[in-house]
């Protein structure tokens, strides 16, 4: 192996035996939205200060801010697994490659540390519902988690990394039987998913035909039909094999992210049982869904004439709770409620679902209209289009809209210009809580194995009955994305998020200030997990003014508030 190399995989483990906080410093920076790279580290000492205003780096994407924390907690000190497998290493003649800077795979493999619980080191005081106790997982006859075995077997590839040898190109790591406090199922699954973290590592590393010999042990243990783990690793080594085969140029790069990402959003325009069938298990959708209209119909309260700017609108549920909610609300003197829905495609899916909310404004007498905003492109949408009037009270409602706009940074500062200046009252704002926004592939794998491991093992608890709708789930959205995330570059990868505090910096460079959900709208997503048969894995926490709705250790969504100064 190369000693750059070397001495960058034994950097890995010197910074993981770090203790504290440690900020990966990708951001939207300030001035013009322009995007960074990855941040290279000086060896002799690295600094993870946080600063006030986000520094400006020359970059062609938009990156991430990303909080790792050096603790993990493993059911075994002694963690062995019993089975041999190759893990084949950079050789010698690849070390006269170019080198990453030292601080792409340590910041990378550090995610692994922060996923034990990220949830209760949020900033802000945790809502009282029942939570997910990590030691609960530790019980003999109890399973562990799909991102409990994503960390220990990222501990596991860790300490592989620190094992490897100077002058060794091919390393074989054994394994026992079984880990001694694990049952015989989750040793499996740590197994393949420390496959699959070794086949991502020489993806990265360009050595192809290493990777493909692990995913084919990938392959074999995995499956579409297996258990949640099974399943995860089944759609990442395809995701995996396609972008080997586009690397190695099998298969070439064309608009296949953008269309995935239209074939997503398309399925979303109507209500369709799959979704119907998520939400009445899985309680994120509703939470978000209640307690952002919840925060509307107090505002209506108090205002004659509502019109809310709709983006990404979808099939409305969201709107056909708040026709509900203000025709149910006995103090509301609401004269008139308009929805403006903006979109640049699939007209007549939008003009659809205003027709539906027409009618149900109609059929409870609630003074409703409904009117359809269509550009081309993003960068068409003016003030003008949107027809404000000065005796309407403005609410924009933006539900996992503005992620979309992260590969194209003028198209998301025209965006925000737009929004300042029709001056709305309130900006309901549902996100996406995980950090896919990396020009790093390490880190971007990372993150989506730990999202989408969560959401595997969601379905898993909670439509375990229902294997037609899951599978739906799975092998449409959820692979769609994954693949996206995994095997495409540049404008291509469409699926991108950042967390909450990126959203914050970005946002107070166009002068909105967080504003706190009310008590009852917090009361009601509260409410709405004690419904919920799988309610206690789900998680409610305050990431300062901001709701982060989580499943067992990890956020999934964010729900916030804005106004203007």
């Amino acid at each position: 192996m190369g000693e750059g190399i070397l001495k960058k995989r034994k950097l890995i483990i010197e910074e993981i035996s770090e203790e504290g906080r440690v900020t990966q410093e990708d951001s939207i920076a300030s001035g013009n939205v322009t995007c960074e790279e990855e941040i290279e580290m000086p060896e002799k000492e690295m600094s993870f200060e946080h600063h006030d205003e986000p520094r400006v780096l020359q970059s062609d994407e938009v990156c991430l801010l990303d909080d790792t924390n050096s603790d993990i907690e493993s059911p075994s000190s002694d963690i062995e697994i019993g089975k041999s497998v190759v893990i084949m290493t950079k050789t010698s003649n690849a070390a006269s490659k170019e080198e990453k800077p030292c601080a792409f795979q340590s910041a990378s493999f550090k995610l692994f540390i922060d996923y034990g619980n990220r949830l209760k080191k949020i900033h802000g005081k945790p809502i009282t519902v029942p939570k997910y106790e990590p030691e609960r997982v530790k019980m003999v006859d109890q399973k562990l988690s799909t991102n409990a075995i994503i960390r220990l077997a990222g501990k596991k590839f860790i300490q592989f990394l620190e094992t490897s040898s100077e002058d060794l190109s091919m390393n074989c790591l054994l394994f026992s039987e079984a880990f001694s406090s694990l049952k015989k199922e989750d040793a499996r699954d740590v197994e393949i998913v420390f496959y699959l973290l070794a086949s991502a590592d020489q993806v990265d590393q360009k050595q192809f035909d290493h990777a493909r010999m692990l995913l084919e042990h990938c392959e074999e243990l995995s499956s579409c039909v297996g258990d949640p783990v099974q399943r995860l690793v089944y759609y990442f080594s395809k995701a995996l094999n396609e972008k080997i085969d586009q690397e190695t140029m099998r298969k070439t790069p064309s608009n296949l992210g953008i269309k995935q990402l239209q074939d997503v959003e398309e399925g979303m325009m109507t209500v369709n049982s799959t979704a119907l069938a998520l939400n009445k298990v899985f309680p994120a959708c509703y939470i978000i869904q209640l307690a952002g209209i919840q925060a509307i119909v107090e505002l209506a309260s108090e205002a004659k004439k509502i019109h809310i700017i709709d983006f990404a609108i979808k099939a409305g549920q969201h709107h056909s709770m708040l026709i509900q909610a203000l025709a149910d609300e006995s103090e509301c003197h609401l004269e008139h409620l308009k929805v403006t829905a903006v979109g640049t495609a699939s007209k007549s899916k939008i003009e659809e679902t205003g027709n539906r909310l027409i009618s149900f404004a109609q059929s409870l007498s609630l003074p409703f209209s409904f009117n359809v905003v269509m550009v081309d492109d993003i960068l068409d949408l003016d003030e003008g289009l949107l027809s404000v009037n000065s005796d309407e009270i403005v609410v924009v409602y933006s539900t996992y809209f503005l992620r979309s706009l992260l590969g194209q940074p003028d198209r998301l500062e025209s965006l925000m210009r737009v929004i300042r200046s029709i001056k709305p009252s309130l900006m309901i704002v549902a996100e996406v809580e995980s950090n896919r926004n990396s020009p790093v592939f390490v880190n971007r794998f990372i993150e989506a194995l730990f999202f989408f491991g969560a959401h595997f093992d969601s379905l898993e608890d909670c439509m375990k009955n229902d294997e037609s709708n899951k599978s739906i789930m799975e092998s449409f959205y959820f692979s769609t994305g994954i693949n996206n995330i995994v095997a495409t570059e540049g404008q291509q990868r469409a699926f991108r998020e950042v967390k909450i505090e990126v959203w914050r910096a970005f946002f107070d460079r166009f002068g909105m200030l967080e504003t706190p959900l009310s008590i009852s709208s917090l009361a009601q997503a509260k409410a709405v997990i004690k419904n919920y048969s799988c309610g206690r894995s789900c998680s409610l926490d305050m990431d300062g003014k901001c709701l982060i709705i989580g499943w067992k250790e990890t956020p999934l969504y964010s729900l916030s508030a804005w106004t203007f100064k």
